[in-house]
């Protein structure tokens, strides 16, 4: 019995002790993280914005819907505050959109608006890889394995907050399938916001009954590893949602 409650005691001590290394290391422990984004002022971030444009680079409408720069019947163009712009009534870009979703079915014509520090990101999506770097919360570091980032237009209209003048305004919320996919978002090297603000001069257009907006969003859609204390690992599959823009369906 003695010999057996030695033993017992001796298994307890090395889980203990192996429990406060492991705790120890997490708490020492410095993540590498991923080189950030050089900070840019106002006006180089619109001069910046305006390259896009004038070098006539595609630009996505839908995930699989591209809009060519210069294009008939359509106007791109950088916004003071550096938004990005697209108004279009071309009917073969119209048409295009109406085959991809029956939402602009009848469209006669469609404004996009971008806010200025995701236009880059925007137009450069196809080209988006995922970061590979870890966060740490508490005893817990998270990774992600796989996945992928896709445009989306969200699935119920927004209404416009009326402001001074002509102008309108409408704030959009980011959200996470889970708490882990919140905190996972600290991973990205580009700031993911929980919310952003849209202004735009279009309080009698906004206003018409054959308008409609839509909040326009990256979806991050990917595979998340939680490993707790070295030595527990959970995969799951998490999802966020980040509003970058909104478009106008005119019918």
């Amino acid at each position: 019995m003695t010999s057996g409650y030695v033993l017992k005691k001796f298994i307890m001590v090395i889980v203990i002790l192996i429990i406060a290394i492991a705790a120890a290391i997490f708490f020492f422990w410095q993540v590498d993280a991923e080189e950030q984004a050089p900070t840019v002022s106002k006006s180089e971030l619109i001069e910046s914005n305006k390259v896009w444009i004038n070098d006539q680079m595609q630009i996505p409408l839908e995930d699989n819907v591209f809009l060519s720069i210069p294009s008939p019947s359509t106007e791109a163009t950088i916004a003071k505050n550096g938004d990005l712009i697209i108004a279009t009534t071309n009917p073969e870009i119209l048409n295009k959109l109406a085959a991809s979703n029956s939402r602009y079915d009848g469209m006669k014509a469609y404004r996009l608006r971008i806010e200025a520090k995701k236009v880059s990101e925007y137009i450069t999506n196809t080209k988006y890889r995922y970061p590979t770097t870890t966060v740490q919360k508490k005893l817990a570091n998270y990774e992600i394995k796989s996945g992928e980032r896709t445009i989306e237009t969200g699935q119920k209209a927004i209404k416009a907050e009326s402001t001074k003048k002509s102008d309108i305004k409408l704030t959009l919320e980011t959200t996470y399938s889970s708490k882990d996919a919140e905190v996972a978002a600290a991973i990205f090297s580009n700031k993911i916001p929980d919310e952003i603000t849209i202004n735009d001069n279009t309080k009698n257009l906004s206003t018409q009954k054959n308008v409609t907006i839509y909040p326009k969003s990256f979806v991050y859609d990917f595979t998340l590893q939680k490993n707790t204390m070295l030595i527990f690992k959970d995969q799951k599959e998490a999802t966020i949602t980040e509003p970058i823009g909104i478009e106008y369906i005119i019918k």
